[in-house]
């Protein structure tokens, strides 16, 4: 592996200042990059849609820094991926079955999201995600990945940011986590 896409996708907008994502993609960027070529995408600036496929296609890892936002990503992070997404470069039709003609095949994605939710409220049948883990409560965009071919690294979760968030805590845990998976 050699060169990584960090895609920061927060958004700025009332209560959300998006300093916390940016802080954890820039994290991202300055621990990995002396072990590889890094390309960044800030979803808030303005971008070219071919710029960004022909960074996909460098990549071999895309590692995506968003909020989640009302349970889903943030709606300028959806427009990217919209917009970027392009049919025969992403997907294309099916080869045996529905989700069988992912284009990005060896290309590897890591979602690194923060969330008001506290980790208590996963993994139990008795609070509010009824017992679904982060990695079940994130399947829009893990499957939207799969569907265009991309293989799951392990992902990343930091939580209660609103209530009680520790970013240099968090800033160690997201490096920690980036050396198991990247074998640093």
């Amino acid at each position: 592996m050699k060169t990584i896409l960090i895609i920061s996708g927060q958004e700025t907008t009332g209560a959300a200042k998006g300093n916390y994502n940016r802080g954890l993609a820039r994290a991202a960027r300055d621990f990995l990059a002396p072990h590889f070529t890094i390309l960044t995408t800030d979803v808030e600036d303005s971008y070219d849609p071919q710029t960004e496929i022909e960074k996909f296609k460098q990549a071999d890892a895309v590692i995506y820094q968003y909020p989640v936002f009302w349970f889903t990503v943030p709606s300028r992070l959806k427009h990217y991926i919209d917009q970027v997404y392009a049919y025969d470069v992403f997907f294309g039709q099916p080869v045996d079955r529905y989700g069988s003609g992912g284009l990005m095949e060896g290309k590897k994605v890591m979602l690194s999201t923060t969330w008001n939710a506290p980790s208590d409220a996963f993994n139990d049948t008795t609070a509010f995600f009824e017992g679904l883990s982060v990695e079940e409560a994130l399947l829009p965009m893990r499957k939207t990945h799969t569907y265009c071919g991309f293989t799951e690294l392990p992902h990343f979760s930091v939580h209660d940011i609103v209530v009680n968030p520790d970013f240099e805590a968090d800033r160690a845990r997201l490096e920690d986590h980036l050396q198991a998976v990247f074998n640093l």
